[in-house]
């Protein structure tokens, strides 16, 4: 069996972690057929570059720590927090409950839970805004 958490953990480096965005990074990692659920919405791929570039624009620095994180074959469970600081200086902390499901080496789909811990409540959607 491959680990896929080690896959799980360099997406999120290389796509959440790093400044700026490269959809040919995204495009390697996620299929395009990808589809997240997240906090009651669903977004397809096009929706999820969105959703990134709009992170991306928003945060001036990310790190995400993994509290919990398992693997079930091709499915990747993590419960993680994701700490931001935004462009105009305020910090904030999510907890991210996900699922992730690998085919070809790719994630094609995620269902997703997230909760604010702390910050502005203005940053509560940055789960899912796009």
């Amino acid at each position: 069996m491959k680990d896929h958490k080690k896959l799980i953990k360099e997406i999120f480096q290389n796509i959440f972690e790093i400044p700026g965005y490269d959809e040919a990074i995204v495009k390697r990692y996620f299929s395009t057929d990808y589809v997240q659920q997240v906090d009651g919405k669903t977004l397809h791929f096009s929706e999820f570059t969105k959703h990134i570039k709009a992170v991306k624009e928003a945060i001036a620095s990310i790190s995400i720590i993994f509290d919990t994180i398992a693997q079930d074959n091709d499915i990747i469970f993590t419960n993680h927090r994701v700490m931001a600081i935004t462009k105009e200086g305020r910090s904030g902390e999510v907890q991210v409950i996900a699922e992730f499901h690998i085919q070809n080496g790719q994630i094609n789909y995620c269902n997703e839970l997230t909760r604010q811990i702390s910050g502005d409540p203005r940053d509560g959607d940055l789960g899912s805004r796009h």
